[in-house]
């Protein structure tokens, strides 16, 4: 298996793991907004859209969802009257803080049954982690460009 089959798999693994069922039942494109929101907003639908790398219309039917289980608001944008930008409501803002401190304690439970190596080369691997998604992130915005 090339180190990149073996990335993916695993990668794809721990995410479905994540994936916390809620109440609300709520899609992985409706998490990845709400986070994103919670992480970049209040932001434009467009900007929403281009953070997460999907089409807009994609995202304003993700947003319109989130909006009727009422997850985020829509605000006045006050840069420009005509426009509005999407911020998490304080139950988003509750449902993802209990989603993240879910995911974390799941993660900090499976780190600590780890050995004190592993544990050290984890915490190497993050910053190469991050810059593997980083570029990714950066090819696709490239691709969609073309």
């Amino acid at each position: 298996m090339t180190t990149a089959v073996a990335v993916r798999v695993a990668v794809a693994r721990i995410y479905r793991f994540l994936r916390i069922r809620t109440e609300r039942n709520i899609t992985p494109s409706q998490t990845s907004a709400l986070a994103r929101i919670g992480q970049a907003g209040p932001l434009r639908l467009g900007a929403l859209a281009q953070l997460e790398g999907i089409a807009p219309a994609t995202m304003s039917r993700v947003v319109d969802s989130l909006e009727a289980q009422a997850l985020i608001e829509r605000v006045p944008d006050a840069l420009d009257g005509r426009a509005s930008l999407i911020q998490l409501s304080r139950e988003g803002g509750e449902l993802l803080h209990q989603m993240q401190s879910t995911s974390t304690v799941a993660i900090d439970q499976a780190l600590a049954s780890l050995s004190a190596s592993e544990r050290a080369l984890m915490e190497r691997a993050v910053p190469v982690l991050e810059k593997l998604s980083d570029l990714l992130q950066a090819s696709a915005v490239l691709h969609r460009a073309e």
